[in-house]
């Protein structure tokens, strides 16, 4: 049977193609009311079929992504520098969901001049007035308000938080 309607096809392309032609609009019709009569069986049938195939549908991704691993890198790598801003956007966006409102930046430890834009926009966060102020502020504060780094942590080791923050927040 199969065979003989994709013979049928192959034959008669061209009256199919005017018959479908001319009943565009019946058939649109007709499909969506075979569609309304039987959406309940369809969705039934779609959900079994993928439970039954949920198994093979992992394998077979997981072999895709073995297979094209550095296509997908590449790809990936061409989508974010093609979409910086955007994700900078993002990012910045769930920094603020995080943060209760408001923003706090990500910095590089490696410049003095990042570091002391980073405890400024944190000062008042703290009630931070005075360069005295903090004295009171602990590690763990400043680790909350994702400031930590393992390239920092020395510093804040030392107790001289008056001789670290002088050099850095007041030039």
């Amino acid at each position: 049977m199969k065979e003989l309607s994709s013979e049928y096809r192959t034959q008669n392309k061209d009256k199919l193609k005017n018959y479908y032609i001319q009943n565009k609009d019946k058939l649109k019709v007709s499909s969506r009311e075979y569609y309304l009569l039987n959406k309940n069986k369809m969705n039934e049938s779609n959900r079994k079929n993928y439970f039954q195939n949920i198994e093979k549908k992992k394998e077979y991704y997981r072999e895709y992504r073995n297979l094209n691993k550095d296509k997908i890198k590449e790809a990936s790598r061409e989508y974010r520098l093609l979409n910086k801003e955007k994700i900078k956007q993002l990012n910045v966006k769930k920094n603020i969901e995080r943060n209760n409102g408001t923003y706090v930046p990500f910095i590089s430890w490696k410049s003095d001049e990042s570091i002391r834009e980073y405890f400024e926009n944190i000062a008042p966060l703290l009630h931070i007035s005075d360069l005295s102020d903090w004295y009171r502020i602990s590690r763990l504060q400043i680790h909350d308000m994702k400031g930590m780094c393992m390239n920092f942590q020395h510093l804040l080791n030392q107790n001289d938080f008056y001789h670290i923050f002088s050099n850095i927040l007041f030039y």
